[in-house]
């Protein structure tokens, strides 16, 4: 029997433990956004799955009997395809390149702080990050109303994803291009450095 163990980054990671063989890894991305990763897994055996918790950090074993189980990797990847749906401009599954290496963290440095660097999943948002390990980006909302959270990718601004409306609002054009964003509004998928 095979099953597929799911992980959204930056909100949890599901593991194969003893009994589980790996087999391969899709990734989910929804226009540029990296939503999820898919492992298609063999069951040699019923027993547990660990959920970890990647804001926590806590962690759950969860029965095997719990999850959807295929007869074989073709079913398993039919289940997934049925993501995608009629619209695969927006939405698309790709099977992972088991040689390239996939970034499992980011390095954030927070210069304004004394040049502080923390590590988190790849897409976190910004803000959050720094409110979790004590970054120092200012902020008063945390939604895109207020703009205190205005700062300034110096390095690594390809990493960030695209400038939202609620940005546009806040930063002009010029601001924009000099690498200001909002941190409540602004995630990452590399390594950045942020001074405010």
């Amino acid at each position: 029997m095979f099953i597929v163990l799911t992980s959204r980054p930056g909100q949890y990671r599901s593991e194969p433990t003893p009994g589980i063989t790996a087999l391969e890894t899709h990734d989910y991305f929804y226009g540029k956004r990296h939503v999820a990763a898919f492992v298609v897994a063999r069951l040699d055996t019923p027993t547990r799955v660990r959920i970890v918790d990647e804001a926590a950090g806590d962690a759950n074993l969860v029965p095997t009997k719990f999850f959807e189980q295929f007869e074989s990797v073709p079913d398993a990847l039919a289940s997934l395809q049925s993501l995608v749906g009629g619209d695969p401009a927006a939405a698309r599954l790709t099977r992972r390149d088991d040689t390239v290496r996939v970034a499992t963290t980011v390095q954030i440095t927070f210069l304004t702080n004394g040049g502080k660097i923390v590590e988190a999943a790849p897409n976190s948002n910004l803000l959050r990050v720094s409110l979790r390990e004590k970054g120092g980006i200012p902020f008063k909302c945390g939604g895109g109303l207020c703009g205190t959270c205005r700062c300034k990718v110096e390095a690594g601004i390809e990493h960030t994803d695209a400038v939202k409306a609620k940005e546009r609002r806040h930063l002009t054009d010029e601001a924009i291009a000099e690498g200001y964003r909002m941190a409540c509004q602004t995630f990452v998928n590399g390594d950045v450095s942020v001074s405010w």
